[in-house]
């Protein structure tokens, strides 16, 4: 078994060693220092991500952005809900990332006029990148549709069950 002193002495040649090489040893730690602080904020406001939520940009839209989503069911307006998991809703936006645009020709007005509907509130909060805002969206659950802004997208199973799993976890109420 190793003594205290002879664990110090080897690690104390192994370190001299570096000592040809201060200049690279001393970048690499600066390199490593910034990135471990630097890497979280720009990793969750990435304004360098490719793709888009809703035909929105991620600079606007930006799945990690969004920390709270706000509900009232067309059935009973007068009691909302709110719900902050901050995964769940995270995945969520990731899975609106991969819906794909209806024209109007598509689906006419009329027949969504008399489906339910869930009106969803995005709640971007405020951070150095962007003011605090809300987004509204419109879910007609019957369809697998929702309605952001004009325009009307087609949704994936993946963002149905997402949806289900955030209506059933819903606490009501709204956020304060």
């Amino acid at each position: 078994m190793l003594s205290f002193s002879s664990f110090v002495f080897s690690w104390r040649m192994r370190l001299s060693k570096l000592r040809n090489h201060k200049l690279a040893v001393s970048l690499s730690l600066i390199v490593l220092v910034l990135a471990i602080i630097l890497g979280p904020p720009l990793y969750s406001e990435s304004w360098l991500d490719p793709f888009s939520t809703l035909n929105v940009a991620n600079r606007e839209l930006h799945p990690h952005a969004i920390t709270m989503v706000g509900m009232l069911n067309s059935d009973d307006p007068f009691h909302p809900y709110y719900y902050t998991n901050k995964a769940k809703i995270s995945e969520l936006m990731r899975n609106l990332q991969r819906s794909t645009p209806i024209s109007t020709s598509e689906i006419p007005t009329n027949t969504l006029e008399n489906l339910k509907i869930q009106y969803f509130t995005l709640h971007r909060a405020s951070s150095k990148y962007h003011p605090e805002e809300d987004y509204a969206l419109q879910y007609y659950p019957d369809k697998g549709i929702v309605r952001f802004g004009q325009q009307l997208f087609h949704i994936n199973e993946a963002t149905v069950y997402t949806f289900t799993q955030i209506t059933e976890g819903m606490a009501p109420g709204w956020w304060k």
